[in-house]
């Protein structure tokens, strides 16, 4: 029955993200890509060199995104879907994340444990705006693969983050803190996870043309770890 009803929730998903693609067709249609020296993402290393492309669509406060990374060092790849909408400051979001590494690799398995690629994400977030730009976000999972080995089928692993922008000499920075309130895929207790600074820029190559770059230091206290990433937008 679990299966089924998994099933069911990724067609509807589909459905969404067919539904907002033809609501935005006179909307804001987005696509790019990253390369970076490192994917580091919520104070965890998923890959070393990886090419990260990204296509986004928005129609009236709806959008729906897909996102991508490919591990240049090996075959490892990451699909995600993400439909969300966004009124004033506040934002809600559903994401489809899928591995290609897991141990049932096929994309269009929806059991609903682990033996799945597909972990479901819900996530909330507030930005309190320019005059005082923090945001304050939350992610949950609540089906697919994450059952992390602690007598649960569904541990709802869950990053708690709070983020701040400000520009220093002319660079756009963020410093960032992360935690999980209990046990799931981040730690096996209520710990902080990600301790962030990051800062990106534009290199001026000619009269036209001005090349994206970022960079990004990363503590894991949770897990004993430190990281920093470089990357550059196209």
């Amino acid at each position: 029955m679990k299966r089924i009803v998994m099933k069911m929730f990724a067609c509807a998903f589909v459905v969404l993200e067919m539904c907002v693609c033809i609501k935005a067709t006179a909307q804001e249609v987005s696509l790019g890509a990253d390369l970076v020296s490192s994917y580091i993402w919520r104070g965890q290393q998923l890959g070393s060199v990886s090419f990260q492309p990204n296509l986004g669509i928005t129609c009236n406060g709806f959008s729906f995104g897909a996102w991508a990374s490919s591990d240049l060092t090996k075959t490892d790849l990451e699909l995600d879907f993400t439909v969300g909408y966004t009124i004033g400051g506040f934002s809600a979001t559903i994401t489809d994340y899928w591995f290609n590494y897991t141990a049932s690799p096929r994309y269009f398995n929806y059991q609903t444990d682990k033996n799945t690629a597909h972990t479901f994400e819900a996530g909330v977030s507030y930005s309190f705006g320019k005059s005082f730009p923090l945001t304050l976000s939350w992610y949950t999972n609540f089906a697919g693969a994450d059952d992390w080995g602690y007598g649960n089928d569904q541990d709802y692993s869950t990053y708690v983050e709070a983020a701040y922008d400000f520009d220093l000499w002319s660079t756009d920075m963020c410093i960032e803190l992360g935690i999980t309130p209990w046990k799931g895929a981040y730690s096996d207790n209520f710990d902080v996870v990600n301790i962030g600074v990051g800062g990106a820029r534009k290199i001026k190559l000619n009269e036209t043309y001005a090349l994206p770059v970022f960079a990004k230091v990363t503590f894991n206290p949770a897990a004993n770890r430190a990281y920093m990433s470089f990357g550059l937008s196209f």
